[in-house]
């Protein structure tokens, strides 16, 4: 009797994602089971990132409060559609209250029904949690390779890469990442309502304040984090001169993101704790 053939690996691309905080927004459910729908309806919201079945190559598992998503390299532009993908999800689901983390690479992956495992699933852990560290996806850089040589058809390499960069941001520490505060990244990249912009910025603030009550420092360093990009919007804003035509068009929308909390006692009483913290080690 022949032997059945050796597994082996392919070069794909990964998506993976984790919920920050899935812990404590566990320990919330026990006792309310509004929150425990709130959790599953996210839950859902995220398993949402695939696609319609219709690329062959496709591969997706979740788990908890995890998911991991793959393609072979070589399918047709799909770099931007995985990025596509992952960015409207995680605009959703912080819209929803919930932050999300994880890493987009590639490498040497096995992904079937039962299994993912291989050198490209553990430099996406590895990324997710020792480079994202804060509630953010980081994206590596190589992607863009792959996204140049499978392009769109009517794409040339340097459109192709252009569309990808379009939801790349560099943080602070040179990090590769998407920004999911900005206006630019949520409406002009994910296409959200221009005028559901403030509400969303609203839902970020209540996630900061409550964050940044957090006892553990560790916690207060990712609000702390998120609290910069949510200032940073803020400004934005604030920044548009009064004779401006985007006044005149959504003075609503102005008005209520200037109005949002700056939480600046907060994030000074959160600095100090880390400091102190930083001190005692």
């Amino acid at each position: 009797m022949a032997s059945a053939p050796l597994p082996s690996y392919e070069r794909r691309l990964i998506l993976f994602l984790d919920f920050l905080g899935f812990r404590e927004i566990v320990a919330e459910t026990t006792d309310d089971p509004a929150v425990l729908g709130r959790l599953i309806a996210g839950l859902n919201a995220i398993a949402r990132i695939v696609g319609d079945g219709s690329v062959e190559s496709e591969r997706v598992t979740q788990f908890s409060d995890s998911l991991v998503v793959s393609y072979r390299v070589d399918e047709t532009s799909w770099v931007f559609w995985l990025l596509h993908a992952m960015a409207m999800t995680v605009v959703e689901l912080a819209g929803r209250g919930y932050l999300l983390r994880g890493a987009v690479t590639i490498g040497d992956l096995l992904h079937d029904d039962r299994h993912v495992v291989g050198p490209a699933m553990v430099a996406a852990y590895e990324i997710e949690s020792q480079r994202a560290i804060m509630p953010r996806v980081i994206i590596d850089p190589a992607v863009l390779d792959i996204a140049r040589e499978h392009r769109g058809d009517l794409h040339t390499p340097d459109d192709e890469e252009g569309y990808v960069r379009s939801f790349i941001a560099v943080d602070d520490d040179g990090e590769h990442f998407f920004d999911y505060v900005s206006w630019r990244s949520v409406v002009e990249i994910v296409g959200a309502d221009d005028d559901s912009y403030g509400a969303y910025l609203a839902e970020i603030s209540r996630l900061i304040e409550r964050g940044l009550r957090h006892s553990d420092t560790r916690v207060l360093r990712k609000y702390l984090w998120l609290h910069r990009h949510y200032l940073a919007a803020i400004d934005l804003f604030e920044a548009i001169p009064v004779d401006h035509p985007y006044r005149a068009q959504s003075p609503e929308n102005c008005e209520m993101i200037a109005s949002l909390p700056r939480l600046d006692a907060l994030c000074a009483a959160a600095s100090a704790s880390v400091a102190a913290e930083q001190q005692r080690s």
